[in-house]
């Protein structure tokens, strides 16, 4: 029986989408074609489960702000000093609260937590988004009248986080953004934001959003897209700008986040991730079930050493180094199974290295049956630990 029956939030990655957007209707991030997770939590098992849509291309500090705002309700503040420090606005858009019960008490007089799901990005998201919670930011409080500051940056919401399950996480960063695979990265964003820009100025925005709003990158009218392609506030924000998703995926990036980012001593946490490459002469080459469109990077990956840390850095999910998903570099960790009854709070679990590419924890080439299962089986861990 379950020692808990806290919400669940998915935290969607790069180029991804949550609940808000017209996309997840019928082709749901997590699920895509195969199973809408969100909806099995919701309707066959009667758990509550929601999917926020953050920026698919915003640093893991935006995303925690907006993480926050659309989960309690409000207007999203990413703080007078970093919106200072990387010139864009304070403030975002407005939510209504998608998970208003969450730090409320239940019948019981229990505080109810939440457990965080997060795939790739949104795993560091997730962890971003806690320790603020927890911790605050000190520069935020430093330039901020305390009756004007947000509740996320006065740090003391303890307590309401009850596990994060990171799957394929890039914690240390990733080498397929470092080097001319960092350029060529950065350009794919590019042109997909001014493909995006395009969109956004029509009524299609509903399917696809940038989520730039702060940053007034987002052409405004059906007629302001005639600029999208040339538009220097793009390219400053993708190769000039830190306050970006492409720099926190670098290994300095993902350095600087975690000497911030703590790991708490009353949360529990997994960690799962995938290698879809195989070991010839020194290197790691794609899998021929590697997730097609991603095979190039894959390869780049595996067999540029020059790029990589170590040697260990080359075997790949097509996406992230396999080694990176398994703990932030200063977490502790313990190598963990995934039929374990109990399980350390504090520490990382890092559970077994799967045969997987980094787009099947989104449902690519996994069966029905198997997929919903893998999270079923999540679920059912993290409800049967002690909350502390």
């Amino acid at each position: 029986m379950a020692k808990n029956n806290y919400p669940l939030v998915l935290v969607h990655g790069m180029f991804g989408f949550g609940q808000q957007q017209k996309t997840n209707d019928f082709l749901p991030y997590f699920g895509l074609w195969n199973k809408d997770i969100r909806k099995m939590f919701n309707e066959e098992m009667g758990v509550h489960c929601v999917a926020p849509s953050v920026g698919p291309f915003t640093s893991a500090w935006n995303r925690a702000c907006e993480l926050y705002a659309q989960l309690v309700g409000g207007r999203v503040d990413y703080g007078k000093a970093h919106a200072e420090k990387y010139g864009h606005e304070r403030y975002g858009r407005t939510y209504e609260a998608l998970l208003p019960e969450w730090g409320t008490k239940d019948a019981d007089g229990n505080v109810i937590k939440v457990n965080f799901i997060g795939h790739s990005f949104g795993g560091v998201s997730a962890r971003m988004l806690t320790e603020l919670l927890i911790n605050g930011s000190e520069e935020e409080r430093a330039v901020t009248d305390p009756s004007d500051l947000s509740p996320l940056f006065k740090g003391g919401q303890t307590g309401l986080v009850h596990s994060i399950t990171t799957l394929a996480s890039p914690h240390n960063g990733m080498t397929s953004v470092e080097n001319r695979q960092g350029e060529v990265m950065g350009q794919i964003c590019r042109v997909m934001s001014d493909v995006v820009n395009i969109i956004d100025a029509t009524p299609l925005k509903k399917f696809y959003d940038l989520q730039l709003d702060h940053y007034k990158i987002t052409p405004k009218g059906i007629f302001g897209f005639t600029r999208a392609w040339s538009d220097k506030k793009i390219c400053k924000y993708f190769f000039e700008n830190e306050d970006n998703i492409v720099y926190d995926l670098t290994l300095k990036g993902a350095k600087e986040a975690n000497e911030k980012i703590a790991t708490q001593p009353d949360i529990y946490y997994f960690s799962f991730r995938g290698k879809r490459t195989i070991g010839i002469l020194g290197r790691q080459i794609p899998s021929p079930k590697a997730f097609p469109i991603l095979n190039i990077l894959g390869y780049c990956m595996g067999t540029n050493r020059e790029a990589v840390p170590d040697k260990s850095w080359l075997a790949n999910d097509m996406i992230i180094n396999t080694v990176s998903g398994e703990a932030p570099h200063n977490g502790p960790r313990r190598d963990a199974k995934p039929n374990e009854k109990s399980y350390q709070p504090g520490i990382w679990n890092v559970m077994p290295v799967e045969k997987k590419d980094h787009m099947s924890y989104c449902g690519w080439m996994e069966k029905e049956e198997t997929y919903a299962k893998f999270y079923k089986d999540i679920y059912e861990r993290v409800s049967n630990q002690e909350s502390l």
